[in-house]
């Protein structure tokens, strides 16, 4: 039987680094493989020990303890020329970078971790656990800040479920000067902030 986790997460590039220089403390068989669907067929061109050094937004977490190189080099299908390589697998997880907001300046759009595993896979579900692991102890919890229709600002008591934010982005995406982190269009804060602190955007009234 299969089972299916994700986590939603708000990382910077600073975070990113951290998150990957964790993971791979834990396994340095742990690389990441860029998988937008491009021109380029050579995984080596693709693939890096930190996310932040790749360009695309679009990540597969790969265990090289569970697939080899040249098993991977074959997980794609070609559609009009453009490669497009597999995001899951029993020694992979998508990672949806969470990236700088392209409608509303000076906010964080969320990411995601995500994968599925066969619950009788011991192997497979212990690494990809390790990783769930990892986002916990590094992550804050976040909580939603919103207006009533009477114009009321509100911040919920209860953290969001299933989304945490990374150091770097708590400081730099703390709703002070308007810079949230955002759910689509719903606004996040870290711990401890309070309505006084906050300084509305605009863009998301």
């Amino acid at each position: 039987m299969e089972k299916v986790r994700e986590c939603q997460l708000f990382m910077t590039s600073k975070d990113e680094s951290l998150f990957c220089e964790t993971l791979r403390a834990f396994n340095s068989n742990i690389f990441f493989l860029d998988v937008k669907p491009s021109f380029e067929g050579n995984i080596e061109k693709r693939l890096a020990r930190d996310v932040a050094n790749l360009k695309s937004e679009y990540i597969s977490i790969v265990n090289f303890d569970l697939i080899s190189k040249d098993e991977l080099r074959k997980y794609y299908k070609i559609r009009n020329g453009y490669y497009y390589f597999y995001q899951l697998g029993r020694a992979q997880m998508q990672f949806l970078r969470s990236i700088p907001d392209v409608n509303v300046e000076n906010c964080l759009q969320h990411g995601r971790i995500a994968d599925s595993y066969d619950v009788n896979d011991l192997e497979e579900k212990i690494w990809k656990s390790k990783v769930y692991n990892i986002l916990k102890r590094l992550g804050q919890k976040v909580y939603w800040y919103y207006t009533l229709p009477d114009g009321t600002r509100e911040i919920t008591m209860k953290a969001q479920s299933k989304l945490i934010a990374l150091p770097d982005a708590v400081a730099n995406y703390n709703g002070k000067s308007g810079n949230f982190m955002i759910n689509n269009r719903a606004m996040f804060v870290p711990e401890g902030i309070t309505l006084d602190e906050i300084n509305d955007n605009p863009e998301l009234i």
